[in-house]
């Protein structure tokens, strides 16, 4: 058993962006790339959880194991992602992340890591009132409350949180910029993140010449 997995979750519908948002670049890598970097260098292993036509492609450069839902919760969200992978590879504790993220850092990652606690099943980041439940770290003893509420069709991963034991934090306490939980949804978010990071190449290209 690790002591940390951390998990991909890579196998959205990403209906609003109009092609799998997993493979959208950023410079020069795709977003799923960017994500699973941050676990590699923060967890003990790593697996990503994806859907039948995108693991193949991912298999091309993964160094991990690239896996599809379980049969039975096949389609049911990122819950089926992190039943899924507490079925699979056993661990004390798992750090889920999803891939639309780009902005996602190993200080971010080490941050929520380090408030792990045996009194708690799950360390949530919470921005300007918004909870993040796709960039956290549960503890393997929330498999049965996953499991029941997937038999029960009960897919929102709050309705978990609401079930089990949760330290809530903010970005202000774990140190870190709040843009960084951005996540990418649409193509106006796509186009909007190339334009702020090449407004911020600009500004340091500006200082070099100062």
């Amino acid at each position: 058993m690790y002591e940390t997995v951390g998990v991909l979750l890579a196998g959205g519908e990403s209906s609003r962006f109009g092609q799998p948002k997993a493979f959208a670049k950023y410079r020069g890598r795709s977003f799923w790339e960017h994500s699973y970097e941050v676990l590699k260098a923060e967890t003990d292993q790593q697996l990503i959880i994806s859907r039948t036509d995108l693991v193949d492609r991912m298999k091309e450069t993964a160094t991990c194991q690239v896996i599809k839902d379980n049969v039975e919760v096949k389609g049911k969200g990122p819950l089926a992602g992190i039943y899924t992978a507490m079925n699979h590879e056993k661990a004390v504790w798992y750090f889920i992340l999803s891939c639309d993220v780009p902005l996602i850092t190993k200080h971010l990652i080490r941050s929520l890591l380090d408030l792990r606690h045996p009194t708690i099943k799950a360390v949530i980041p919470k921005v300007n009132g918004k909870l993040h439940p796709l960039i956290g770290v549960y503890h393997h003893s929330v498999f049965p409350f996953v499991e029941k509420q997937l038999t029960k069709q009960e897919y929102k991963i709050v309705s978990l949180l609401d079930k089990i034991e949760v330290l809530y934090v903010s970005e202000k306490e774990i140190g870190v910029d709040r843009n960084i939980f951005s996540n990418i949804n649409s193509q106006e978010d796509y186009k909007q993140l190339l334009t702020n990071d090449k407004i911020s190449e600009s500004k340091l290209i500006d200082l070099d010449y100062q």
